[in-house]
């Protein structure tokens, strides 16, 4: 076989790039990412769907690709190839679209091959050096298909098929008679408290600590640790079998604790993992007898597989050609293969009422059709399943995913001339040529002319741009694509974000993905902007904005940004496609005006706060160590030397230090009056510090901890206060040749060094450090008698203090800084310390994971690596091309909907849509109705309603609370601009505004703002409070 290599000098074997692969190591962990660093895929079908599947596992980092394609572009594979143009036509899909593919990630290699399927046919041994072969559109023939699939079975490489036609597409997985899996749904191992388990011959129940719900399910397997009493039961050799009771409590399996010592106290329960082994049916058994995947976005999977079977049928009789475009005659053949087929499985057969005659035809009909919402969905649906038959991660699918968008269909009978008007003449040409087969020239005139908005150029903001290149959104002469983030490109990007090359890294997201996106459709009107959606920017996107707006596209990363999109779409009444993804999870939501409710109307629980208490002394967790090693890194390296900075530098520190009403001034205080006493200008008085440091956070606060609370200390209930969760800590002794104790004193050194600019830092070594805190002569400890809170639900204490001790404090300053600058004639600025997880060489994540390391040691918490304290210290979202490919793919599916303009009153065409790939399990329903709201028995508004005042510029106060008393019989009692009071009944002095127009007293009216919403309240004729919506006055 001919194979031509990419020639990538960058290309090498390699250790993990933590810098690009961050966000997805944390969804598929080391060991799979090693796998996938091991693997070779071969891909046959380079058209939509192949580039989609290839593009998303060249992100994820494979080992190299063999790009298959013995077919030349034609104008049908430019409605869902984004790396294929009208100047490609003639050319081969696979030639023209490896070098743009070679671009997405340097350490992968591509290759790509134009050999004839007929001589790979005859050649298969060649696919034996392959660990996974997918094959699609391309690859042709149910023959060869079936041929294929055992090869691959024989051979023990994993199989995959998948491919779209019309309006509906398909995946199917066949890995083998044996395929393991080893973590079936990627979510962390459950670890919680035990409060007691039962004594029992066979099944002893496990109880959970109040508040503790376990999280398991039955057959999972766990193992125990920490146990008193029933020790027998702690680190068992091979994990035990549990069957769940209720949230809180499980039985063991086949375990006689009967024999065991009486649960006393204490104790975790840990779930482990064991791997699952499943058999797949090959293509030719699953054909006949198939699985499905239950996908609300397919209402008869069962009628789709027969179209399937069918179509293949159509094509093995007609040269390898689909039923041409509205040809009524092969339309009726079509049909008639899919009930002879269906006739023929009496194991499967489908009742004859569920072969919907005119839905089938129309398949026919648009069978050369191709849409990109569904290429995208299906391609990072089937390249996510590529990632677990090479890895063994998550669970793969069993075995057939059917999807359509048969919303697009057509209710009445459908003019072909809007699908096909002219067969041979302009359309025919037009790169959306197949698309327009799908949904009709009508619709995609509209998407072309159609203006969006999308906030968030990242991820899924790249994923959209492609799918409005493809879809022709906004390249029509009416229409524009308008873009904004004030973002720019981090390396952690490109690992998703496909758009962004190395070139880009530190440019502004919204600009590149604009310039990359032209490339991909050079017709696209687009506008990017730089700009932050919020608050601050709108006279930017203001109301008349958002009312040239046909559909908001939310691709945001976080909550307060999207419920403040979300309260501006309500305002101005527009649609707004919600989206989100976090590891193999996302979820889509359709916001709709006057019919569904909003994103604000469901919120998610409040996030649970750890009480100060268990931060401050009672960690039960490495999270908590490392939290608190967050808040200590924050006030070391970036609170205190940002106050010593301006203690320094301004004269009048403190004078204004004096007259504030900051609570925390003695703090700030006292910490300026330490870090003077210990101005360090030198490494080895760096090293000091941090060996001080060592003793007073590892040593003195335990000690001071153990007296206030003693290891043999009992509650009034007679138990002892350090049982479980609580867990009693150690005080550490310094050694500098443990290599944790001197990690702590090189990391906190070496950004003293970097704070106070002592360049000495570049050739210290570490045993040089080690040396210099040998040295080091540490303070006794002295118990300073400290309240140490355990209460849970105290709230951190404000420091108190007399007036007398803080001007104490305040002359020691004073003659601190005077004394300093008669020492020092010039100075620099302390270096401030921003946290910035991402960069590897400013030490803060290692800081913070040496000093959450050693707390948890103090509390015999298992300790954890850098990689788990850099995605809680850092808040890291996990994040993979292939969630966001389908999400976005979802979205662009609803999108097209709602510019269709056929669904304007009813939500049964829309789809709100929670995924996770993981498992697979993809869930759909209606958006949620706008829920209504009562004012009086005769009123009633939702969340989108607006009262409205019109043709009364120099309406008075009294005339605008008049009305309202007419027309609902509501009685104002108060009028707001935002948080400005306009009129307040209850104030007397405000009686004289009554006879003033309501313009007088509202701000930042100018001339071009045709409207202001108001705040009014209300009272009914009896003097209750009434709801109401805002009330909108055009000035």
């Amino acid at each position: 076989m001919d194979v031509d290599v990419k020639d990538i000098s960058s290309f090498r074997d390699y250790t993990l790039d933590d810098s690009l692969y961050s966000r997805q190591r944390y969804v598929l962990g080391d060991f799979a990412m090693s796998k996938l660093s091991k693997s070779d895929i071969f891909l046959s079908g380079l058209g939509g769907i192949g580039v989609e599947i290839s593009k998303n596992l060249i992100l994820a980092g494979i080992k190299s690709i063999t790009l298959h394609d013995d077919q030349v572009t034609s104008v049908l594979d430019l409605s869902t190839q984004f790396y294929l143009q009208e100047s490609d036509i003639g050319q081969n899909r696979a030639t023209v679209s490896y070098p743009k593919l070679s671009e997405l990630n340097p350490y992968v290699k591509v290759n790509h091959s134009t050999t004839p399927i007929s001589d790979l046919m005859s050649n298969l041994s060649y696919l034996l050096q392959f660990k996974c072969v997918i094959i699609t559109d391309g690859f042709k023939g149910r023959k060869n298909q079936l041929e294929l699939n055992e090869f691959c079975r024989a051979n023990g490489i994993y199989f995959l098929m998948t491919d779209t036609t019309g309006l509906f597409g398909w995946v199917f997985n066949d890995f083998g008679d044996s395929f393991k899996v080893f973590d079936k749904n990627g979510e962390d191992c459950k670890e919680v408290f035990v409060s007691n388990i039962s004594q029992s011959v066979d099944t002893p129940i496990v109880t959970c600590m109040e508040s503790n719900m376990h999280g398991l399910e039955d057959g999972d397997y766990v193992q125990f640790k920490e146990i008193l009493g029933m020790t027998q039961l702690n680190n068992t050799s091979n994990p035990i079998k549990v069957k769940v009771i209720n949230p809180y409590s499980f039985s063991l399996a086949d375990i006689d604790s009967s024999v065991m010592g009486a649960y006393q106290s204490g104790g975790i329960v840990q779930q482990i993992k064991t791997p699952v082994e499943i058999k797949f049916k090959s293509l030719q058994d699953s054909n006949g007898n198939p699985e499905f995947l239950d996908f609300d976005l397919t209402k008869n999977p069962s009628l789709l597989h027969l179209l399937r079977l069918a179509t293949e049928a159509f094509k093995s009789q007609h040269g390898g050609e689909l039923p041409k475009p509205f040809n009524q005659a092969e339309g009726e053949e079509l049909l008639e293969l899919v009930k002879s087929i269906n006739k023929a499985n009496t194991k499967n057969q489908l009742p004859e009422d569920q072969l919907d005659e005119k839905l089938i035809r129309h398949c026919a009909f648009i069978a050369r059709g191709k849409i990109c919402p569904l290429t995208s969905v299906i391609g990072g649906f089937a390249a996510q399943e590529v990632l677990k038959s090479i890895t063994g991660k998550f669970t793969p699918l069993k075995q057939w995913l059917y999807i359509d968008a048969f919303e697009l269909v057509p209710s009445g009978e459908c003019n072909s001339l809007d699908y096909i008007p002219n067969p041979n003449g302009e359309l025919q040409s037009k790169r959306s040529f197949a698309q327009v087969m799908c949904v009709g020239n009508e619709i995609c005139k509209k998407m072309e002319d159609s203006k969006i908005f999308m906030i968030g150029s990242g991820a899924i903001g790249c994923e959209m741009l492609k799918n409005y290149a493809l879809l022709g959104v906004g390249s029509g002469q009416q229409g524009m694509v308008t873009i904004t983030d004030n973002d720019l490109i981090e390396k952690s990007n490109l690992n998703r974000q496909f758009l962004f090359r190395n070139s880009d890294i530190n440019s502004a997201k919204s600009q590149s993905a604009a310039k990359a996106v032209r490339v991909m459709n050079s017709s696209i009107h687009i506008d990017p902007k730089e700009i932050k959606v919020d608050q601050h920017s709108e006279t930017t996107f203001n109301s008349n904005f958002y009312n040239a707006q046909d559909v908001i596209v939310s691709a945001l990363d976080n909550v307060e940004a999207r419920l403040y999109v979300d309260s501006k779409c309500v305002q101005n009444a527009k649609p707004l496609l919600e989206s989100g993804t976090l590891g193999t999870k996302g979820h889509v939501q359709v916001i709709l005006p006057h019919l569904t409710e909003s994103y604000s109307s469901q919120k998610d629980p409040d996030e649970k706060q750890t009480p100060f208490c268990t931060l401050k002394s009672f960690p039960t967790n490495i999270d908590h160590c490392i939290q608190w090693s967050r808040d200590k890194f924050e006030k070391l390296f970036s609170i205190n030397p940002l106050e010593l900075n301006k203690f320094l530098e301004d004269q009048e520190y403190l004078k204004k230090l004096e007259t504030s009403d900051n609570s925390n001034k003695i703090s700030i205080s006292k910490s300026i009056s330490k870090m003077m006493d210990s101005y360090p200008k030198s490494f080895k008085d760096c090293v000091t510090i941090a060996r001080v440091k060592f003793e007073k956070l590892f040593n003195f606060a335990i000690k001071e901890l153990l007296k206030a609370y003693p290891l043999d200390l009992k509650t009034k209930e007679g138990t002892l206060f350090w049982s479980s969760p609580k867990r009693p800590p150690t005080a550490l002794v310094y050694d500098s040749t443990d290599a944790s104790h001197l990690d702590f004193i090189q990391e906190y050194s070496k950004l003293l060094a970097i704070i106070f600019n002592i360049s000495e830092i570049s050739t210290i070594t570490r045993d040089q450090i080690r040396e210099y805190s040998q040295s080091v002569k540490v303070p006794e400890f002295k118990s300073k008698n400290k309240t140490i809170i355990s209460d849970e639900k105290a709230q951190k204490p404000v420091e108190t203090f007399s007036m007398e001790q803080f001007k104490e404090l305040l002359d020691k300053l004073s003659k601190q800084v005077t004394q300093f600058h008669l020492e020092n004639v010039k100075t620099q600025p302390l270096q401030i310390q921003q946290f910035e997880k991402d960069d590897d060489s400013n030490h803060h994540i290692d800081f913070i994971a040496s000093i959450a390391n050693l707390r948890a040691k103090i509390y015999s918490i298992q300790q954890v690596d850098r990689f788990k304290v850099k995605l809680v210290a850092g808040k890291i979202i996990p994040a993979i091309a292939t969630t966001t490919s389908v999400v976005s793919g979802l979205v662009a599916l609803e999108l097209v909907k709602i510019l269709s303009g056929r669904f304007q009153k009813t939500l049964t065409p829309y789809k709100n849509a929670y995924l996770n790939l993981a498992i697979p399990y993809f869930g759909c329903s209606e958006p949620g109705e706008a829920p209504k709201h009562k004012v009086t028995t005769t009123f009633s508004y939702t969340l989108w309603d607006k009262w409205e005042i019109t043709d009364q510029p120099q309406i008075t106060i009294e005339q605008f609370c008049q009305y309202f008393m007419d027309k609902y019989q509501l009685k104002v009692s108060g009028i707001y601009q935002d948080v400005s009071m306009v009129y307040l009944a209850a104030l007397p002095f405000h009686k004289k505004r009554l006879q003033n127009t309501l313009r007088e007293y509202l701000d930042n009216v100018t001339p071009d703002l045709k409207y202001i919403d108001l705040y009014v309240q209300f009272l009914e004729e009896n003097g209750d409070d009434a709801k109401s919506p805002p009330i909108r006055y055009y000035l």
